[in-house]
């Protein structure tokens, strides 16, 4: 038995369904700024790490803490996505890859700094499938990774004068 087989064997398409509908349900949660919403897919005891490094356990302090944002840091903005595969481990676990992009105020298109890849773990319990964990990462090329990198080895003060200049 080939690997192929072996995948096809774990893959159940209305399991494969359920777990994509995340990702869209949490892009329609974001837009609707809800972090209820946004957190109902999660175990309570989900790990869930934030874009930039934010560790935060459990459903309700997903929830609290994406509520937070769409209140303040992120509201009004909007966010598109989709899901790049979904890769069963067994019949109850399985990976799922994402990306978003999101759409700042006032905005016509997305803003390229701010796209993020997502990596999800699945887990299926009783029937029902959960997020146990979700890493949020901001995509970043090597061209700005080589910026920054440049950035980071200036002064203080010749950060604060390109800072400057930005506006």
């Amino acid at each position: 038995m080939n690997s192929q087989t072996t995948q096809n064997q774990l893959t159940n398409p209305a399991d494969k369904s359920a777990i994509r509908a995340f990702h869209h349900q949490m892009i329609d949660a974001w837009n609707r700024g809800s972090g209820e919403d946004f957190a109902a897919p999660f175990s309570e005891t989900a790990d869930f790490i934030a874009f930039e490094g934010t560790h935060i356990q459990g459903r309700k302090a997903i929830a609290a803490f994406n509520q937070q944002a769409f209140d303040t840091v992120v509201k009004e903005t909007r966010l598109e996505g989709e899901v790049n595969f979904v890769h069963f481990l067994n019949p109850q676990l399985a990976l799922m890859n994402g990306v978003v992009r999101v759409m700042l105020p006032g905005q016509p298109k997305t803003s390229q700094s701010r796209d993020s890849m997502q990596l999800f773990v699945v887990m299926k319990r009783d029937q029902d499938w959960r997020i146990e964990g979700l890493l949020n990462a901001r995509k970043l090329t090597l061209e700005r990774q080589f910026f920054l990198d440049e950035f980071d080895s200036l002064s203080e003060e010749a950060q604060r004068q390109v800072t400057d200049l930005r506006g």
